[in-house]
């Protein structure tokens, strides 16, 4: 049976340090292979008499910071993997970072939402979403800030609804971790209007509109909880009106929910709720984890050990 891998990109900041936290709890929840990743930059410019083994001296450095942060932890560690690769202009971090994840068949990757300050940081927030946005599994992220997830427990599960075929596979993923935290999971479906053009005349056909949609959807969750409640999932559902990004972070803030399990992309044309600025914008501001799930017709899943 495949174990379970999880990726966590390191730079040793104090964001890293609070993904290497979650990283180790969801590796032992998930029985699984820890892997922890630190790309090394190296100099863009050759300098004269500068050392021909810089990439062995920082490698052995980074090893070093790496067995250090690990030993916060403790002994009882799962299994760890510890890789330090080259970074480069022409293949910055975020291109490490994927490839690695594609050539190990990782199953998640935990990443802080910013790194290190500084003229080059590594995880900066447009490297976590250049991650997003490419990578082949699940991107389990954490926001380094006082409201943020204090511990690693999960209890409340939040996920946004487009009722697109992509949500099924969304769906699949917040129901794992359903079931291996024993958390509930709430289907929040957000209900924009604001594309309607009214220009004065008659009645303001918004109001019959907003109505409609709402029953079509509260009819289609409804049916959505009852199979995942047959699954044995706690399970409810919300609908709410309004811009999706910011009802979504607002929903999960006022319910105190731990995860945001959402898609990359969702559908298509007017009606579509889940593009990927929206997952940017959460990522942004969410006060809890969230995890996206690349959903792009060009992406391919890994198999996710259940």
């Amino acid at each position: 049976m495949k174990r379970f891998k999880v990726l966590v990109p390191t730079d040793y900041s104090e964001g890293a340090e609070l993904a290497l936290e979650h990283g180790l709890y969801l590796t032992r929840k998930f029985e699984g292979d820890l892997h922890v990743l630190n790309v090394a930059e190296l100099p863009t410019i050759i300098i004269p008499d500068f050392p021909t083994e810089i990439f062995d001296m920082a490698r052995d450095q980074s090893l070093l910071e790496m067995k250090a942060a690990l030993e916060e932890f403790g002994d009882d560690l799962p299994p760890i993997r510890r890789v330090v690769l080259p970074g480069i202009p022409s293949k910055p971090a975020a291109d490490v970072i994927v490839e690695y994840a594609k050539e190990a068949e990782i199953d998640f990757i935990v990443m802080g939402t910013h790194g290190r300050r500084g003229p080059r940081p590594l995880l900066l927030g447009s490297v976590t979403e250049e991650v997003v946005r490419r990578s082949p599994c699940p991107v389990f992220t954490v926001r380094n800030m006082k409201k943020s997830w204090p511990l690693p427990i999960i209890d409340k599960i939040a996920v946004p609804i487009d009722f697109s075929e992509r949500s099924k596979q969304v769906l699949g993923v917040a129901s794992m971790f359903a079931e291996h935290y024993g958390a509930s999971l709430t289907l929040v479906h957000v209900i924009g209007v604001d594309f309607y053009p009214f220009y004065g005349f008659a009645v303001d056909p918004i109001k019959q509109i907003e109505a409609n949609m709402r029953t079509s959807s509260e009819k289609k969750l409804k049916a959505m909880v009852s199979e995942l409640q047959g699954a044995g999932i706690t399970s409810d559902w919300c609908t709410i009106s309004g811009h999706p990004a910011r009802e979504i972070a607002t929903f999960a803030d006022l319910n105190d929910i731990d995860l945001i399990v959402i898609g990359s992309h969702g559908r298509a044309g007017f009606e579509r709720m889940m593009l990927g600025s929206v997952s940017e914008k959460i990522l942004r501001s969410a006060h809890c984890p969230v995890t996206v799930v690349n959903t792009s017709g060009d992406a391919v899943q890994m198999g996710i050990a259940a």
